[in-house]
């Protein structure tokens, strides 16, 4: 056996959703260098142009299109432009997703629900739609984001704890489902990372210091953290890993 294109993503197409966040723009250049055609969506549009002109900058071609990943009819609208653009869908990645650290009391039946709808339905309509593409071509892989918090317990997140315990669950399901249709379905679940996002709470020294003495390695993640986990489950050297949730997180959930 020849392991020399074991990571080559040439031809294939990508799809990076919530490619304007932090945590993505690593992984779409790494997805690049191997060869990936880049295909990018977000709901915010100066988002998209910002990550757009920075890839162009380093010559790399990328297609973008708006999206809402809660609203069923703007997933659709995505899915059927992309149909129309390259005809098929190799990869999808799901870095979408919001954070709001509430303690219970304040969590309401309608923050609840907004957290849900763009983590776990998100992932759940995005899913779907590329399987749309990916089951009649025979092949395929989906990457969910899934969280440390999906696994152990932290304070003031059931919320959000919820759905990415949910996406993680989820992807165990959706893998049986399509373990003989060739598509591989698969979650990484990253500690605390370091984006624009995620420093304002690092600001408190107390804040970082809490989450630095949960991490075994004894650094926050950072965005190219990622970069090897998505290119190996995006690959052909993942053709027989489906259904789990990759730690990408220093150790914390073994600590």
């Amino acid at each position: 056996m020849s392991y020399e294109g074991l990571f080559n993503l040439k031809k294939k197409v990508a799809l990076v959703v919530g490619a304007a966040g932090g945590l993505a723009e690593e992984t779409c250049l790494g997805l690049a260098h191997f060869g990936a055609k880049l295909a990018l969506a977000d709901k915010s549009f100066e988002g998209l142009d910002r990550v757009s002109s920075m890839l162009g900058s380093k010559g790399i071609a990328s297609w973008h299109h708006s999206v809402d990943v809660s609203d069923e009819n703007s997933v659709e609208t995505l899915f059927n432009s992309l149909r129309k653009k390259f005809g098929r869908l190799d990869i999808m990645i799901n870095f979408a997703g919001l954070a709001a650290p509430l303690p219970l009391e304040k969590i309401d039946a309608g923050e609840f629900q907004r957290i849900v709808n763009v983590n776990l339905l998100g992932s759940f309509l995005l899913a779907k739609q590329s399987l749309s593409l990916m089951v009649p071509q025979g092949s395929g892989k989906i990457i969910l984001l899934g969280s440390v918090q999906g696994q152990i317990g932290r304070p003031f997140s059931s919320h959000y704890s919820a759905s990415k315990g949910g996406v993680q669950s989820m992807v165990r399901t959706l893998a049986v489902e399509m373990a003989k249709q060739n598509i591989q379905i698969n979650s990484i679940a990253p500690v605390f990372t370091l984006t624009p996002m995620s420093e304002s709470v690092i600001k408190d020294p107390e804040a970082k210091e809490r989450i630095l003495a949960t991490i075994p390695m004894g650094r926050l993640g950072l965005p190219s953290d990622l970069v090897g986990a998505m290119v190996f489950l995006s690959s052909s050297a993942s053709n027989f890993v489906t259904g789990q949730t990759l730690f990408v997180d220093g150790g914390c959930t073994i600590s």
